[in-house]
């Protein structure tokens, strides 16, 4: 695999930061414009609360786009298909004969993916000014346009499956529809996939004529997590996907993408804020994400308990922005903009940079013996380090 020496040409390259965007997120990121460069807004919540969202899309001057698929690609629809929202998507993308409880009716699908292409396509590059109500009338206007369009698709667990070939299939037909936006054909696959043989296959079967750049979501994914060799799987899959000459956005990231970013492997990096660095589509979501602080020095979330053992451990690794300053207490709120103030620092240093606080890190944590016993915590930095 190729190192990070052979990317010196993209030392200066650093990756655009998006945030999925929940309803009740909307004030926060209007509060915190200047540490990020775009949203997503996913149809499923757009759905279920679409007042909060679209007011705060047409007002925020941020671009976005819609990722259109993502609740309809898990496995078993079982969790979802009596929720309302799931109802609304279903008529908008006019496909609600083709999905039952055990999952999709392939065959049916098939025989009107054209239909279902342009519908989804329609969704994403109209839902916003069709539900806006005409807010100019109250002095309000902007791009309600998404910056590009997401090709449909469904999770792929086998690269020889039928629902492979749909989403193939899918994005064929979407390229007819997209007139002049941008069209991203969306690679939605299984961990276990990076290790195929047949990988390359998926990335020249991918790369189509019109298409205009890729979004990546590798399921269940976590970077904090994974050992070295499936970070080495998944930085060589991106490295053959932007040698297509097209920008990637991986859906579901945090740091680790951050530096990969600035080798100039992902144009884009999308997250929640303080969720959404990974997601798993065999787990539909309970509620809010838990309490977690968020520590820069090892470029990961822990628990607030586990953050203060480190610094007390290491005082080099307490946080220095006017968010952790400020703050008298532990607030969900403070704790969410200290998180997207961290990236956005993170944005702003060269990988050269970047790379030599991990390494320095590192040598500290060795030196005062913290990796064993915070070793969950912290095994990803060496992780990293091998890797980059």
């Amino acid at each position: 695999m190729e190192k990070r020496n052979d990317y010196k040409r993209y030392f200066k390259m650093t990756p655009k930061i998006y945030y999925r965007v929940l309803q009740t997120e909307g004030k926060l990121l209007n509060e915190m414009s200047n540490y990020y460069d775009g949203f997503v807004l996913e149809a499923h919540i757009l759905e279920q609360f679409p007042k909060s969202l679209i007011s705060f899309a047409i007002t925020s001057e941020k671009p976005f786009f819609i990722d259109p698929t993502g609740k309809l690609s898990i496995p078993d629809s079982e969790k979802i298909v009596e929720k309302k929202w799931f109802k609304k998507i279903l008529e908008a993308y006019k496909i609600s004969e083709y999905f039952r409880e055990e999952g999709i009716l392939i065959e049916a699908l098939r025989k009107n993916l054209a239909r279902f292409a342009k519908a989804t396509i329609n969704y994403q590059r109209k839902t916003i000014k069709q539900k806006s109500g005409g807010v100019a009338l109250f002095g309000i206007s902007g791009d309600l346009e998404p910056e590009i369009i997401l090709s449909p698709y469904f999770l792929i667990t086998d690269l020889t499956s039928d629902i492979y070939q749909l989403n193939l299939k899918l994005l064929k037909k979407s390229l007819k529809y997209k007139g002049e936006n941008k069209l991203y054909a969306t690679i939605c696959i299984e961990k276990h996939l990076l290790f195929s043989r047949k990988i390359e296959k998926v990335i020249s079967d991918f790369t189509i004529k019109g298409v205009d750049g890729y979004c990546v979501w590798i399921a269940n994914f976590r970077e904090a997590e994974e050992d070295h060799v499936t970070l080495e799987k998944f930085v060589d899959f991106l490295k053959k996907l932007s040698n297509t000459g097209k920008p990637v956005i991986n859906l579901f990231g945090g740091a680790f993408s951050v530096f990969l970013g600035k080798l100039g492997l992902l144009d884009k990096v999308v997250h929640g804020i303080g969720y959404g660095e990974y997601r798993d589509p065999y787990v539909s979501a309970t509620g809010f994400a838990p309490m977690r602080y968020y520590l820069p020095g090892i470029f990961s979330f822990v628990p607030i308990s586990v953050a203060q053992e480190l610094i007390s451990e290491l005082p080099e690794l307490e946080c220095k922005c006017k968010f952790c300053k400020e703050a008298k207490n532990i607030k969900p709120e403070l704790l969410k903009k200290h998180y997207i103030a961290s990236r956005w620092k993170e944005k702003q240093k060269s990988f050269k940079d970047l790379f030599n606080d991990l390494q320095k890190v590192i040598r500290r944590l060795e030196q005062k013996n913290l990796f064993e016993p915070y070793w969950n915590n912290l095994r990803h930095l060496k992780n990293w380090e091998k890797v980059l």
